[in-house]
């Protein structure tokens, strides 16, 4: 687990587990950061909060980022990232040995699905799905109801490392789970990541907040999916709509 460290202006390690480095940035005083490379790794950029501009180097234009929206870039890209006031940036990494053209995906413009039932109901909207063109990733949010659970039914997909980042919690808190045999239970806010890259990982809000987080996963490309398996307890349980695969 990583605690929020409240790191502004410098790029702070939220995730680095194998195959998936996350940092987040967080713009107050800064308004440009400049001389950022992909290197051999293709990378998300995401701005939790606040508006940013990604210019890639020869390219005429800035790529124009509103909060939530997702960009894609490939491995061996140059770029810089402006801002004209406060804005969260979350930068993902992970391993490439393909380079598909940059791309965006526009948080307003994609598909919300209603899953689960109370008490476990929320809003699931993929960013970047099992389609798109990504070495490993997959990515999205994931909206809680108040005092909801989410990824409930408990599921996993081991070997496919993964990072929730939570955010519009405010002061309050939820709690999240992770483990099969070994169960370990973290309390988390606004600001916080939690990554695994095994076992279940359910979490529950508090009532008065949902838990809202940003879940980006790193999977082999020869198993680059959404395939899950949930927990033999609880397989008796309706899920109704989904965006994942149920082995």
């Amino acid at each position: 687990m990583h605690k929020d460290q409240g790191t502004t202006d410098a790029f702070e390690e939220v995730c680095s587990v194998k195959d998936l480095t996350v940092k987040r940035y967080r713009m107050r005083k800064t308004r440009e950061i400049k001389g950022l490379q992909t290197l051999s790794t293709e990378s998300l950029l995401v701005p939790l909060s606040g508006k940013v501009e990604i210019q890639v180097a020869e390219a005429k234009s800035p790529i124009k980022l509103s909060e939530k929206d997702t960009c894609y870039l490939p491995r061996w890209t140059e770029f810089s990232v402006k801002s004209k006031g406060p804005a969260d940036l979350i930068w993902a990494q992970a391993p490439a040995k393909k380079s598909y053209p940059a791309y965006v995906r526009r948080y307003s413009e994609l598909k919300v699905i209603a899953s689960g039932v109370v008490p476990y109901s929320r809003r699931v909207i993929t960013t970047v799905g099992e389609g798109d063109p990504a070495n490993r990733f997959i990515a999205g949010f994931v909206e809680g109801d108040d005092g909801n659970w989410t990824s409930f039914p408990p599921h996993k997909h081991d070997g496919k490392p993964e990072v929730y980042i939570y955010f519009g919690m405010g002061r309050r808190f939820g709690v999240q789970v992770v483990g099969s045999e070994e169960e370990n239970a973290y309390v988390v806010r606004d600001g916080d990541a939690v990554a695994f890259e095994r076992g279940y990982h359910p979490n529950v809000a508090t009532p008065g907040v949902g838990m809202s987080f940003l879940w980006i996963i790193s999977a082999d490309p020869k198993a680059r999916n959404l395939s899950v398996e949930f927990h033999p307890d609880y397989k008796d349980m309706p899920i109704g709509k989904t965006h994942l695969s149920i082995r």
